[in-house]
């Protein structure tokens, strides 16, 4: 009888991960956004807000539509882990209903720590430290979003979204990360779907917005290929503010009211941004991320707006900063009514 010990090796490293995850962090969708850091639960004032903060839509135009990519990446090399991902979103808002779609698309490299002195029969190494963990989660959420105004400044919304998920999980041997994280999209996944939701809160009187928002309510769980693990979606808590100081210039901040996890360690962000208008069709913002649960990890912002044709305005953001800090870009289409 042969024993195939890579695969039985696998499987005990899967079950005995605690909680995997998806790490799908609140900055992966959103151009606008992420060009101020983050800093957007207390500003979502167009369709992006099915996202953001669903309650945004009672403070927003009477029509808004939003196409947005944006793509991101964490690779601080070493022994640590790293990341990829993108966003994609289509969606429609008016201020008592929105619809929308949007394609997460995750990958992260894990260095496993388990089992790295398990022998085959032939003496050698059947995992080592030069293992990592690759997991590709990639989820469709289909949503329609319903607000309700509770006083005069005061609204709560709700995304019902149906989620598609395919995930992916298996163990290589360390390399080049990019390489690896490119591969992640190569994987075979398993398919489910599952149904959750999205709530937020916002208000504002005179100058002042305050908003929070929970997304993935239920913590959607998806089974990889062969059902010898599972990622899932962690439930996300932020809470936010935003000052106008003067017209057409806002400044906002958000902090997260729970922390959450990726492959690089444990993640509490806080965020800080301003935008405001230049210029009859300009507009430029800025901001600033860290991490407040372990290494800093600070993020800086910055991007733009131009109306390239009445109500339609095209917009690009970069987000940088140390190996260890998110890296991306975004670019979006908007058109404000």
């Amino acid at each position: 009888m042969i024993i195939r010990w890579k695969p039985i090796l696998l499987a005990l490293v899967m079950a005995g991960w605690a909680g995997p995850t998806g790490a799908q962090t609140f900055e992966t969708v959103g151009t606008r956004a992420a060009g101020m850091g983050g800093a957007f639960v207390a500003v979502a004032d167009d369709s992006s807000a099915a996202y953001w903060n669903p309650a945004g839509f009672a403070s927003g135009s009477y029509l808004t539509m939003v196409l947005d990519r944006s793509t991101a990446k964490v690779n601080p090399g070493g022994s640590e882990g790293a990341a990829s991902r993108s966003g994609l979103l289509v969606s429609l808002g008016m201020p008592a209903l929105g619809l929308s779609y949007y394609r997460l698309r995750s990958t992260s490299l894990t260095p496993v720590t388990l089992f790295t002195t398990a022998a085959a029969p032939d003496g050698r190494k059947a995992l080592g430290p030069d293992e990592v963990r690759l997991d590709t989660l990639i989820t469709h959420h289909s949503g329609a979003t319903l607000v309700q105004s509770l006083t005069p400044g005061v609204a709560v919304g709700a995304t019902l979204k149906l989620v598609r998920g395919v995930a992916s999980s298996t163990l290589v041997r360390d390399g080049n990360r990019d390489s690896l994280l490119e591969g992640g999209s190569e994987l075979s996944g398993k398919g489910t779907s599952k149904f959750d939701a999205d709530i937020g809160v916002m208000a504002s009187r005179g100058r002042l917005k305050v908003g929070m928002t929970v997304r993935n309510l239920t913590e959607p769980e998806f089974r990889t290929a062969g059902e010898i693990g599972a990622l899932s979606l962690q439930r996300q808590a932020r809470a936010g503010m935003a000052v106008t100081i003067r017209d057409g210039w806002a400044v906002a901040a958000d902090l997260d009211l729970n922390s959450t996890r990726d492959s690089v360690g444990e993640v509490r962000s806080f965020a800080a941004g301003s935008e405001g208008r230049v210029a009859r069709k300009a507009f430029i913002r800025g901001g600033l991320r860290v991490n407040t649960a372990g290494p800093m990890r600070p993020v800086l912002a910055a991007g733009g707006s131009y109306a390239v044709m009445g109500s339609i305005l095209v917009d690009a953001q970069v987000t940088g900063g140390s190996d260890r800090a998110q890296r991306g870009w975004g670019v979006s289409a908007r058109f404000v009514y």
